[in-house]
Formats: structure tokens, C-alpha cells, sequence
């Protein structure tokens, strides 16, 4: 490792002089109970060969030798003078002392630690799928308040700076499987991609700050995107790909997309051609600026398609850039990359609320970074083989699944481009995956799929559920029947990178709150409920979630007013969603205060698909709300009331009126066209009563037949 000077030396000597006090400590408390230490010791030993092997972790500037060895003393000191364990992570803990060992001497330092009753009142070890539970509340709460405190440093660096280093390290290690394209990765192949990738959007010219649009399904190009865009400072705007033109323009406008990147169609949707039908300018001759100048999309400067070649003007082939980017010299690459501050904001995931109209949600390389490190360390080894059906312009889909690969060596497998139950029954049963994420609406349909016993899925010992709520009954069942493991729930938001609370921390030894609550916060932030005006409520009363921490977004880019709506003057963002607290800080979903609809796990909003119903020439007016569905937990329904001198309207006329102006799912299932809707004395709409009437009615037909 080089040579070390005088002040390591020294360090090392007082640190061994602190170890050697542990030491008599431990013989002491060893003399109270043998058994329970040997045993103590035989798990510690373990742990530390384990630590050992994976030590080449760490990184071997000599700087960061100096750092950890100075808080490998500071950690022996508050051992040796007070007399009590840290309560910082015992995983982190024994990974320093590997460390330690290996620096101090060719013998690994191995001792085991045994604290008292007192101490173990305040640092619990629970082995839960193969990681600690962590449990850091040290007494009941009265008021719902909870926060985790970080049991590891915080990292500051972006999510490519620990992508090179986890690529480097593990080179050979397969990374990546797009099971829909046939392709692998290694760690060494995709930051080959990425990084030719990269070189060539920085020949094009795009500086830091620039937004590239990502408009595809689930690709290996989407993945390579969101790291690349990391390397270079870029903001990856990640667009649903089964938007329509209309929605398109919007996304592309509403933050001034410099470059977009596309597929020529998904499924039966010509995307290719609704770009060209938005920015007519493609068919004209090449641009002497080699750069696009389009009417309705006027920032839009880059078209990249997906595949091998391009024959239309003013579009670059994704390959050819590839190609290009390996002949290019990566010296301005790597310039740029150490450039770039992990405050900068690296994502945009569109969400919206009571406006409808889509707000850009901004998140920023330090955020996700160290949210994502937090998910790795509390689902452990169960994350090394991730299953990800979720479609990638989901937040769910990139936290939890495609940016893993930026934080520790994982195998992250894409069942299909889009949603297919029986491609994901295929991924789970064909790479062993250890771990399945996903809406209620995917665990439902393999649950539910009669080829389902066809399909090994043994290999499952934990499954993540976001989006919406689950019944407690039936994450039993699908412990029970698949077989999963292990069950779990996630909560959170776009605007927070992602989860904010799991229900993890509740781990083996408190099943029903693993299942019935939407658990803790994760380290690093804090929860609170409130009341309407923003006081804490009382432990066990409902009240708005409330969130703070590094992961929440730094806000919705270029709308400083619905910021300032949404996250209070000391960072508090507010959710919307209404839950309640019990005394250990686990929080309970009671319901949403906002009017979204979460259909198949993706957010809907009703004012975006009122105000596009009453755009039809015989509309008056329209209200949207949701249904109960077996299948997608809630489905989409609209009552419309037609203008007093309307000529004879049908339900089929106004659905087929909304094909080309919204994307599929936001169609409602059910319409209905009434003379009145249910009003409150002050003129409101009472969608609920819309939805118990609707309910009953559909209820009842289906008894009928």
C-alpha cells in the first residue's frame, strides 16, 4: 500500500493501545456471560472476513487512508473513555476495524464486543436478509415526529464519480440484462458505452445545465442516459413514452429540452412520426449550424433515434454517435466530469397536482446519491439480483432499480421494453433474481397469471411495493403463494427522489408492521404529521406527511411559485397524503388529500383530463375521479354533461376524441354523461359520491352477468 509516514504510525499505535483497552473491557463483561460472547465472537469473526473480502471498497487515496484512520481513533477514544458501544451501524463499524487490521498489521485484528443491558437497550443487531435493522428510537414518541440519523457519513460525490470506481473494481462482473434486446453488460462494457456516449453529446456541444429529453421505454439507451448525463452535468428528462404530441411539446417546452432521445415506435405508437408532425422542420435540408431550429420546440436542437442508422436530416443515429464517441479523445470528458459539483441536478421526473398541468420535478446528484446508498444498505444482499418491470420514467424505476449499479456491484435485470407479466415470471425464473420492485398491479398480475407455476420464482427473498398502499392480507398472500420471502413497502414521491419511509425497518421480528405500515423514514430524513395549520399532531392522530432531508428536489424547475406551494421556507415538503403515526415512529397510509388518481401504480390527474374533455365541441363540462379496480386498485371515471343545444353525443364520439390528445391510460374507463353532478351547497363537486354511485352501479351489472 505504500509507505506510510510517522503520523499514520503514530495513529496506528494509539489505535491499538485503544484496542487493547477494549480488549479488557470485553474480558470483563466476558466473565458475566461466556456463552452469549462466544457466540458474539464466532458472528463478529464472520463478519469481519466478509468485510475483509469486500474491502477493496474503499478507496486507496492516500487522503482518504488518513480520514478513515482518524475516525478509526476518534471511534476507539469514545470506546476506551466512555465505556459505551457507538451507535453507529455495527456494519460500518466492523468494516473499519477490517480496515484497520489490514493497514496495522498481516493478522486481522478479531475481538468481540459485548455491551451491557443499557447498551443494548440503544443498539440492537437484527440479521434481516442478510443486513442489519436498525432501530434508533430509544423511547415512545408522544408527537409525530421521526427522524433516522444517519448511521454512515454522507458522500459527496455524484452518482458517475462511484460509478468509475464500482466499474473499475469490478470490471468483469455481468451488470446489466435487457432480456427484451437480448443484451448483457459488464461493468467494463456499459461504461464503455456510457462514456462514448458521453464524449459525443460533449462534441455536439452540450454544456452543463443543458436538459436532454429521454422519451423510450425501457432500453439499455434509457440506462446509459441517466449516467452519462451525470459524467457531463446534464439534466435527463425523463418523458413517458406513451405521451401523444400535445404532451410532448409541453414536456419539451416546459423546461427547454436542448436534445431529445427517442426510438422510431413503441408498440403501435409512431413516435418517430408525432416528433415529425411537432417539428415539421426535420424534413427540410441539414442546417449550416448542424444544430435544428424548430417553431414549436425552439430549444430543441439535437434529434438522436435509437438503432443503427438514420436517414432523415437534422437526426443523429444513437449507434453512429457511439462509434463516434470511441474515436474521440476522452480528455474533455474526463475534464468535464471533475467539474461537475454533486449539488448539480442531474434528473427531472414530470409529476403535477390540483393545476393538472405537469411540473418538473428537479433532483440532484448528491440526493439520489445518497438516498440509493441508504436503500442499499437497509435491503442488503437481497439487492444484488434486482428484477425492474417498472417503466423507467417512473421515479420507483430509477431509484430502485436502474442507478443501484452507481453504488455497489449488483445485477439488475430488464424483463421486457414494456410491462409484460409473463417476460418478468421469464427474467425472475431464467437470472435467479433475488429481489422483484414494482406497483401492487405487478406482484397482482403474477400473482394472478395462470401460466405462473411454469416459472421458478424460489429465488425471490424480497419484494418492494410502491406507488399505492397494499392490504395487509395480501402481501401474506403473496409471501405465501409465489413465494416471496419477505414483503415489504415503500412510500414516497417524485419530489423526494423516491421512497422517504419503507416498511423494512420493521424486519422479521415485527411481521405486522412490515406488512401493515408504510414503516420509517429512511436515514437521514425526518417525518412529521401535521394539521391544517402545520402544527405536529399527537402520536396516533391523522395528519398531512410532511418530509425534509437531502433527498427532497430542490424544486419544480422554472416554477418558483408552486415551489414555494409545495416546500416551506425551512425545506419541509409538504405531500398532500394523510397518514398517522404510532409511538415507535412507524407512519400508517390513511389517504390522499390531493385528488390523483394512482392507476396501475402511475400518478393520473383529473383537472388535465377535465379541461381536454370540455375542449370537445359539445362538452359543457366534466368531472374526473377514481373507481376501486381489482386489478389496477383504481381506475379512471368521468361524468360529462353536454351543452343545453348539443346535437346527439355519445360516450364512443368523446372517447375516440381523446386518443390523439391523451395517452392511453389517462382515457377514462368508464364515462357517463349526466344532466347534473353531485354539488356541495357551495357549488362543489363531490366526486366521492360520484365514485360510491358509479361503484354501486358497476357492482351491480356485474351481478347480472
Amino acid at each position: 500500500m505504500g509507505k506510510i509516514d510517522q503520523w499514520e504510525k503514530e495513529s496506528i499505535n494509539k489505535i491499538r493501545q485503544s484496542a487493547e483497552e477494549a480488549r479488557r473491557e470485553v474480558e470483563k463483561l466476558t466473565n458475566q456471560s461466556k456463552s452469549i460472547i462466544r457466540e458474539e465472537f464466532c458472528h463478529l469473526t464472520k463478519r469481519l472476513r466478509k468485510a475483509r473480502e469486500e474491502a477493496d471498497f474503499v478507496d486507496t487515496d492516500i487522503r482518504t487512508w488518513k480520514a478513515k484512520l482518524e475516525k478509526i481513533k476518534q471511534d476507539f477514544t469514545t470506546i476506551s473513555s466512555s465505556g459505551t458501544m457507538l451507535t453507529e451501524s455495527t456494519n460500518t463499524l466492523i468494516a473499519k476495524i477490517c480496515i484497520a487490521s489490514t493497514i496495522t498489521s498481516n493478522e486481522p485484528l478479531m475481538f468481540a464486543l459485548k455491551i451491557d443491558r443499557l447498551i443494548i437497550g440503544t443498539l440492537r443487531a437484527r440479521i434481516t436478509v442478510g443486513i442489519r435493522k436498525r432501530d434508533n428510537s430509544t423511547k415512545q414518541l408522544r408527537l409525530s415526529y421521526c427522524h433516522h440519523a444517519m448511521p454512515f457519513p454522507m458522500v459527496y460525490k455524484t452518482l458517475s464519480q462511484n460509478f468509475d470506481v464500482i466499474a473499475d473494481q469490478y470490471s468483469d462482473d455481468e451488470c446489466l440484462v435487457f432480456k427484451g434486446e437480448q443484451k448483457r453488460y459488464t461493468y467494463k462494457t456499459f461504461k464503455e458505452e456510457v462514456d462514448n456516449i458521453a464524449a459525443s453529446l460533449l462534441d455536439l456541444g452540450f454544456k452543463k445545465y443543458d436538459r436532454l429529453a429521454v422519451w423510450l421505454p425501457n432500453t439499455s439507451e434509457n440506462v446509459t442516459i441517466s449516467y452519462a448525463a451525470s459524467k457531463l452535468g446534464l439534466i435527463k428528462v425523463n418523458i413517458n413514452p406513451a405521451y401523444v404530441e400535445r404532451e410532448l411539446q409541453y414536456c419539451i417546452n416546459k423546461v427547454g429540452c436542448k436534445g431529445i432521445l427517442l426510438s422510431s415506435s413503441i408498440k403501435s405508437l409512431n413516435t418517430f412520426e408525432i416528433l415529425r408532425r411537432l417539428v415539421p422542420e426535420l424534413n427540410e435540408g441539414v442546417s449550416s449550424t448542424s444544430e435544428l431550429s424548430a417553431k414549436a420546440v425552439p430549444t430543441l436542437k439535437h434529434v438522436i433515434l435509437t438503432g443503427e442508422k438514420t436517414f432523415v436530416p437534422n437526426v443523429y443515429s444513437y449507434e453512429d454517435l457511439l462509434r463516434r464517441g470511441a474515436q474521440l479523445s476522452h480528455k474533455n470528458l474526463i475534464e468535464r466530469q471533475a467539474s461537475v459539483d454533486p449539488d448539480t441536478p442531474v434528473e427531472i421526473f414530470y409529476t403535477s397536482g390540483t393545476t393538472g398541468q405537469p411540473k418538473a420535478a428537479t433532483l440532484t446528484n448528491f440526493g439520489i446519491y445518497n438516498l440509493i446508498l441508504s436503500q442499499r444498505k437497509l435491503f442488503g444482499q437481497s439487492f444484488t439480483r434486482l428484477c425492474i418491470p417498472i417503466p423507467m420514467f417512473h421515479i420507483f424505476s430509477e431509484m430502485a432499480g436502474v442507478l443501484n449499479a452507481a453504488v455497489a456491484p449488483c445485477h439488475l435485470t430488464f424483463p421486457a421494453v414494456l410491462p409484460d407479466t409473463i417476460a418478468t415470471m421469464r427474467a425472475i425464473h431464467e437470472e435467479k433474481c433475488t429481489a422483484l420492485i414494482g406497483a401492487p398491479i405487478i406482484f397482482r398480475d403474477i400473482l394472478t397469471h395462470p401460466d405462473r407455476k411454469k416459472y421458478d420464482l424460489s429465488s425471490l427473498i424480497f419484494g418492494l411495493s410502491g406507488a399505492s398502499s397494499m392490504h395487509v392480507d395480501f402481501l401474506r398472500q403473496l409471501e405465501k403463494e409465489i413465494p416471496i420471502t419477505r414483503m415489504a413497502q415503500a412510500y414516497g414521491m417524485t419530489e423526494t427522489a423516491g421512497i422517504i419511509t419503507c416498511s423494512m425497518w420493521a424486519g422479521d421480528n415485527d411481521v405486522q408492521r412490515r406488512l401493515s405500515s408504510i414503516g420509517q423514514p429512511m436515514p437521514g430524513l425526518e417525518l412529521k404529521l401535521v394539521d391544517q395549520q402545520g402544527n405536529i399532531v399527537p402520536i396516533g392522530t391523522s395528519g398531512e406527511i410532511w418530509t425534509r432531508g437531502h433527498s427532497v428536489m430542490c424544486g419544480y424547475y422554472g416554477d418558483a411559485e408552486k415551489t414555494q406551494e409545495t416546500i416551506t421556507h425551512s425545506r419541509w415538503l409538504k405531500t398532500g397524503d394523510v397518514g398517522r403515526m404510532d409511538e415507535d415512529g412507524y407512519v400508517y397510509f390513511v389517504g390522499r388529500q390531493k385528488e390523483i388518481i394512482i392507476r396501475g401504480g402511475v400518478n393520473i390527474y383529473p383537472v388535465e383530463i377535465e379541461n381536454t374533455i370540455a375542449e370537445y365541441p359539445h362538452v359543457l363540462d366534466a368531472q374526473v375521479f377514481s373507481i376501486p379496480s381489482e386489478r389496477y386498485d383504481e381506475d379512471v371515471c368521468a361524468w360529462i354533461r353536454l351543452k343545453p343545444d348539443a346535437p346527439k353525443c355519445g360516450v364512443e364520439d368523446i372517447r375516440n376524441f381523446l386518443k390523439d390528445r391523451l395517452a392511453f391510460f389517462k382515457i377514462p374507463t368508464y364515462m357517463r354523461i349526466v344532466d347534473r353532478f353531485i354539488m356541495t351547497p357551495t357549488g362543489k363537486a363531490q366526486k366521492f359520491k360520484m365514485s360510491e354511485i358509479m361503484t354501486k352501479e358497476l357492482e351491480k351489472n356485474k351481478e347480472k352477468h
